[in-house]
């Protein structure tokens, strides 16, 4: 099954994801410290990384720049509570595949980690999803 990394400083929702991932059959593996997230991409190379904007030591961001040039074919969604047009737009031209708030809506959520997963290579998939 596909191994997920989780980068999110915010327990709770890290806590959900888990479960929700989890019972989908995923093998997950979380941090909430950027430059750790970083390192263990590199180590594990992940199918996928969720990652938070916000988190305390390096911005999510920058966190993207640095696995996309250990990788530039690797899959990430960001995800955040501080949404914005400006955050979206940043994110999606440093290579995220997709775009979600934290108040996601979990059917779309998942189907979107299944088409990212389940295409060859890097998806192309640009989108911001919104509840």
């Amino acid at each position: 099954m596909s191994r997920i990394l989780i980068i999110d400083d915010d327990e709770m929702f890290l806590s959900a994801l888990n479960n929700i991932l989890q019972n989908e059959g995923y093998t997950i593996t979380s941090t909430a410290d950027g430059p750790h997230g970083i390192e263990l991409y590199r180590i594990q190379r992940p199918d996928l990384v969720l990652l938070d904007v916000g988190l305390p030591t390096m911005n999510g961001i920058e966190v993207l720049k640095r696995i996309k040039h250990i990788d530039p074919n690797a899959r990430v969604i960001v995800v955040t509570g501080y949404a914005s047009e400006e955050w979206a737009k940043r994110a999606l031209q440093n290579g995220a595949a997709a775009f979600f708030e934290k108040t996601l809506d979990v059917n779309r959520f998942s189907e979107t980690v299944k088409s990212i997963l389940s295409s060859k290579g890097y998806s192309t998939k640009r989108s911001i999803e919104r509840s």
